[in-house]
Order: C-alpha cells, then sequence, then structure tokens
C-alpha cells in the first residue's frame, strides 16, 4: 500500500521549465504507472506553455489569476478537462496559479515530456 503524501507547498521552490519561460512548477506527486504526475504550474502574466498533446488527457482548476486557453480566458475557480488525445497551447496575459493532474506525460514533437 503506498503512503500517505503531505505538503506544506508554500515551502517549496518553485522551478521554471527551461523551455517555457515564465512558466513555474511544483511537483506534488509522480504517479505510480504511464509517468502520470499531478503539479501545480505558476504562469508569469505574458508567459506561454509550448504546443502539447495528452495522450492520457488532463484536468486542471485556476486556483489564482486568469488563464488562456482553447481562445477562452479561464478566471480563478475555473476547471477544465482535456479528454485523452486532445491538445493546447495555454498562456497566461495576468499570471496565474493551477493545479494540473496529468494521468501519462504529455506529447511535444513527436517525444513524450
Amino acid at each position: 500500500m503506498a503512503e500517505p503524501i503531505q505538503i506544506l507547498t508554500q515551502e517549496r521552490p518553485w522551478r521554471e521549465f527551461a523551455d517555457a519561460p515564465g512558466v513555474h512548477y511544483k511537483t506534488l506527486r509522480k504517479h505510480a504507472q504511464n509517468d502520470g504526475i499531478s503539479l501545480l504550474l505558476k504562469f508569469d502574466p505574458g508567459a506561454r506553455y509550448h504546443a502539447h498533446s495528452h495522450p492520457g488527457g488532463e484536468e486542471y482548476f485556476v486556483v489564482e489569476g486568469v488563464l488562456n486557453d482553447l481562445g477562452k480566458t479561464w478566471p480563478q475557480g475555473s476547471y477544465l478537462w482535456h479528454p485523452p488525445g486532445s491538445g493546447h497551447r495555454p498562456y497566461s496575459d495576468q499570471g496565474c496559479v493551477l493545479l494540473v493532474v496529468l494521468p501519462s506525460g504529455i506529447v511535444r514533437a513527436g517525444s513524450k515530456v
């Protein structure tokens, strides 16, 4: 049986993606199967994440700020689920923090990330 995970997220440093300046993350849990992960994502104002797809889908909740995705703005309190095989290129004009759950890794430019 797996052990519970208990994290005070404010005590963990933000790490920046090397290929997405202004987009930071804090890993919360690595899933035992399929390279899945649960994490916090923080977009600085004006930051963009690269276009990618989700073989296992993705779900996220906007904790703070406003996310721009799928041609719309998603304010604090918004929940989105991207079905398996879907793709997108999220960004934030104002900055935001998201709780993200990925059942499996993402695919960018033909390689799994």
